[in-house]
């Protein structure tokens, strides 16, 4: 064999006796714990409630007219609710919490003949954020009397809700840590830290809906409004340990 190819085959060798040492000392090793004894556990539902004064409302007022075109229907609704809007603005809501919502146009046809259209229905919305809630019988009443014919709401709200949900939940915990203390102490042991805590969710009642009849009455009178309170709820799950 020539003195060069010794060399090259002798530079090989060196080279893969260097990667054989380096890859073993890029082992990985795991290494697990020891296995211990379960945990004992109790898991428990908690629910809490917490209470607070809506100081804000959402209604939505609609308008629909119908015509022989659907431009002519259009326009009869967007007169409208112009109307409605200044009517809004000077029972004293701002325009950032005034919103056109809802805007259709749909074909009417002859009952006596399906593909006969007879004219145009136009219908749309206007959405108003009401701050004030002793104004909101006034904000009714200015916006039926302005030519509102549907009317939906009031949406009760709170504004700042952080406060009452971080109540609900610490009332939540506290209720789960009751219940797991009874079963912790029905089974004879003691209840031991929290293990895990997830949340259900926080909720609040839906919207009150007003009827028709309401609608019609408040042309002549303010609408009586009570808003009651709102019950901010929140639900939890937690793991106890048990000792």
């Amino acid at each position: 064999m020539a003195p060069r190819s010794r060399t090259a085959l002798a530079a090989r060798a060196a080279i893969l006796v260097v990667l054989a040492l380096v890859l073993s000392g890029c082992t990985t090793k795991v290494v697990t714990a020891p296995a211990g004894p379960a945990v004992n556990t109790v898991t428990a539902p908690g629910t809490g409630k917490a209470s607070a004064i809506p100081d804000l409302a959402t209604m939505s007022f609609g308008v629909t007219a119908q015509s022989k075109d659907a431009k002519s229907a259009l326009d009869q609704v967007s007169a409208k609710a112009s109307k409605i809007t200044d009517a809004l603005k000077q029972a004293g809501i701002a325009d950032k919490d005034i919103q056109t919502q809802d805007v259709s146009v749909y074909p009417q046809y002859d009952p006596n003949n399906a593909r006969s259209i007879t004219g145009y229905q136009a219908s749309l919305s206007v959405s108003a954020k009401v701050r004030d809630i002793a104004s909101l019988g006034k904000v009714i009443t200015a916006a039926t009397a302005a030519g509102a014919d549907q009317i939906s709401g009031p949406t009760f709200g709170i504004s700042e809700t952080s406060p009452y949900q971080d109540e609900a939940i610490q009332k939540a915990v506290a209720d789960a840590r009751r219940q797991a203390t009874a079963m912790a102490k029905a089974s004879g042991k003691q209840l031991g830290g929290v293990l895990s805590i997830s949340s259900v969710g926080v909720t609040s009642p839906g919207p009150i809906q007003f009827s028709a009849a309401d609608a019609a009455s408040a042309t002549s009178k303010s609408v009586p409004i009570q808003p009651g309170q709102l019950d901010v709820t929140a639900n939890v799950t937690v793991v106890f340990e048990l000792k």
